[in-house]
This record gives C-alpha cells, sequence and structure tokens, in this order.
C-alpha cells in the first residue's frame, strides 16, 4: 500500500543538483562519493551481489546512471530511476533507461521488475521513507527478485571521522549540508518481515581495502565497516 503522505524529497534534491553542478554528471562525487576509487570499489562488491540471470533490473535514485551503466546491453533491461530532471537527462546520454519517478510510489506495476538496487540513498532519508521505499520494492519485485541496499555505516568509527571532516571543510566553503540519518540493519529487518521480504545476506564493507564482512557487529566493522550492505528477497509463496 503506497503511503500518500511521504514523497520525493525535494530539498535533498536540490542539494544534489548543486553538487552536479560544482563536479559535472560524469563524476563520482556528484553521486555522493568522496572520491572514484571508493566509487568503483563499490561498484565491484555490488556485481558480485547481482543475479545474472535477471532480466529487469532497476537502479533505484540513480543519479546519473554511474553505478549500472557497465550493465548497459549486457541485461536484458537496465532502468535508472531518479526523481531531479538533470540526474535522468545525463544516464539517458549514457545510455541508460530512465524514468523520472519518486522513490517512495515506484512507477512500475506489480511483480514487474526481478532486481533493484540503491546505493547512497538512505542516509538523507527518514525512517518512514526507507520504510516506504521496502513496501515499494515488495510490490514491484516479482517472486524470488531482490533489492540490494549499500548505504553508509553511521557507528563505524571511520565513517564518522570521514564525515566529522568532510562537514568542517563544507562549512569552511559555505557550502550546504546534507541531512544525515543512520539505519541499522535491525530496522531494515523489521521493515523487510511486514511485507514478507526475506533477508538473504547482510555485511560491512570498506571499499578502499577491498574488504567485506558479514560479522557486522565485530570490533573491525564497528571501526572500518563503513558501508552497509543487505540483501532482501521477495518469497516465492
Amino acid at each position: 500500500m503506497i503511503n500518500e503522505e511521504i514523497v520525493a524529497d525535494r530539498d535533498v534534491d536540490k542539494l544534489y543538483a548543486g553538487m552536479r553542478g560544482r563536479h559535472g554528471v560524469h563524476n563520482a562525487r556528484a553521486n555522493g562519493y568522496l572520491y572514484e576509487g571508493y566509487f568503483r570499489r563499490e561498484q565491484q562488491i555490488l556485481f558480485t551481489l547481482l543475479n545474472p540471470q535477471a532480466g529487469v533490473l532497476v537502479d533505484v535514485a540513480c543519479g546519473s546512471g554511474l553505478m549500472v551503466e557497465p550493465l548497459i546491453n549486457k541485461r536484458r533491461l537496465v532502468v535508472g530511476l531518479d526523481f531531479n530532471a538533470d540526474a535522468c537527462f545525463a544516464a539517458h546520454n549514457y545510455g541508460l533507461n530512465v524514468v523520472r519517478g519518486d522513490a517512495f510510489g515506484l512507477p512500475f506495476t506489480d511483480s514487474s521488475v526481478d532486481e533493484i538496487v540503491t546505493c547512497q540513498f538512505f542516509n538523507q532519508q527518514q525512517p518512514m521513507a526507507v520504510r516506504q521505499f521496502v513496501v515499494e520494492s515488495a510490490r514491484v519485485l516479482r517472486p524470488g527478485g531482490r533489492v540490494i541496499m549499500v548505504w553508509r555505516n553511521g557507528t563505524a568509527w571511520v565513517h564518522r571521522l570521514a564525515l566529522a571532516c568532510f562537514s568542517f571543510l563544507d562549512r569552511l566553503r559555505r557550502l550546504p549540508s546534507f541531512p544525515y540519518e543512520n539505519h541499522s540493519f535491525e530496522r531494515i529487518e523489521t521493515y523487510a518481515a511486514d511485507v514478507g521480504l526475506v533477508v538473504v545476506s547482510q555485511a560491512v564493507s570498506f571499499p578502499p581495502f577491498g574488504w567485506r564482512s558479514s560479522a557486522t557487529n565485530s570490533w573491525l566493522a564497528r571501526i572500518i565497516g563503513a558501508s552497509n550492505i543487505c540483501v532482501l528477497e521477495k518469497s516465492i509463496r
């Protein structure tokens, strides 16, 4: 069921528009990454989780389409979805099939999508908005379909340090600050269970080292587990 009170975050949308203006649409920093190497490593991790047999893949909050651009022409259908018109235009120029739409009211019919990915999206969203995204994912996924979510681990020491440093630098440069929300695995699990999605895997990673671990509560995860990764699957029943 769509909660019509939760809609695209237009304030955050404007902030990303400013980042594209500063960095250019082909730069990973325009999609929220601090540097290109982190982006490429995270992209590699994401690709290891994809189902190569999935027919219809949708990248929600795709930005300018950089994350799934290598998959174009390698899948039956790769679709990017974003609310920002400029981002959609840039992704279209990459050759991506693009839909301008809302992550909290996905413009796809029930049980029509095989796989959904979303990266660097949750941390600017309130808990109820993330819950609505999970609800919508469950609606549009086919039985057996999966949603792969990557977001920043706000409790990891390395991420907290990086966030503090870059927030300070942004204030010095008088750049607008992004809202920041931390979302735990437990919270995502609750949302998933409510709509019949099953947790397939969970992990934390530190992409610059190529490190990934399913021990999400280990001491190493608490120190360098900068990224959270969760894969949910729609029950076949």
